[in-house]
């Protein structure tokens, strides 16, 4: 864990925090964010005064050519592993086709449990800004791949949030997770923090890293299980933050921000993985 203790959380329950509303940016992906962002919405439906969707959130980098997607798709092919490459792509065929009729659709649960959802083309837009301030949400969850302006950020009380699936300042930017996972002295573990103008670089609230992780599991294994733990993490965060007397902590960039990896990279790995599992130094 990061520097807040456990009974910190038990003491954040005060009439403050209990009050704390939130409001969720996000992107629909039907693989791990759609299902993290139900389980949060579940545990709490009563405290998200409106589900703001933008889009839905590809997988790899954006593809311009068909080389680009064959390419994208070897990619995938070595990282996440047979299994886990077909499961993701029906996944994503299924929510293509349903649309928010889908199982994981975060809209559709969220117009279940009568909570407010808005499309939203551009978060850095007026209209935007305007919804935005007729909701008053005090913190917003961005899960999205938007980058946000200042103006935007300014608008919610204390700010917004991020879930992160690294122990930041380590690996920022996309795929965290991947990248903790090759490291060669790989730790886990899943961060809250405030967002600013950079990528990954604002305050951390909370941290807690997970050290009963196996290096020779299969990247989704490792993702989905940081995914699973990352809601409670995020509601403790926000009542975390809610305390009068709490201040996050500054973090400090140790690294450029982490994309998509090449094929060189994702060839590195499974190299790595291969000696993992067979004991090899």
């Amino acid at each position: 864990m990061g520097t807040e203790s456990r009974q910190d959380f038990q003491d954040a329950g005060t009439v403050g925090a209990l009050r704390m509303k939130i409001a969720i940016l996000c992107q629909e992906e039907p693989v791990l964010m759609s299902p993290f962002l139900q389980e949060v919405i579940k545990r709490q439906p009563g405290r998200i005064v409106a589900v703001f969707i933008a889009g839905s959130r590809g997988a790899g980098e954006k593809i311009k050519t068909q080389r680009q997607r064959l390419n994208s798709l070897r990619i995938f092919w070595l990282i996440l592993e047979p299994r886990y490459f077909f499961s993701g792509l029906l996944l994503r065929l299924r929510a293509g086709f349903l649309g928010r009729r889908d199982p994981r659709s975060v809209e559709r649960l969220a117009r279940k449990l009568k909570i407010p959802v808005y499309h939203v083309k551009d978060p850095n837009d007026p209209e935007f800004l305007t919804l935005l301030r007729s909701t008053a949400p005090h913190v917003v969850l961005n899960q999205s791949e938007k980058i946000l302006k200042k103006e935007v950020l300014s608008i919610p009380r204390l700010g917004f949030i991020n879930r992160h699936a690294s122990l930041l300042p380590n690996f920022r930017g996309r795929l965290a997770s991947f990248w903790a996972h090759a490291d060669e002295n790989p730790r886990y573990g899943v961060t809250i923090h405030m967002v600013d103008d950079g990528i990954d670089t604002g305050d951390i609230i909370f941290q807690q890293e997970f050290d009963n992780i196996p290096s020779t599991w299969p990247y989704p294994k490792v993702a989905r299980r940081l995914f699973a733990e990352a809601p409670a993490l995020l509601w403790k965060a926000v009542d975390l933050l809610g305390r009068d007397k709490f201040r996050p902590r500054t973090q400090t960039p140790v690294d450029k921000p982490r994309r998509f990896p090449t094929m060189e990279e994702a060839r590195h790995y499974r190299t790595l993985l291969r000696r993992r599992r067979s004991g090899t130094p």
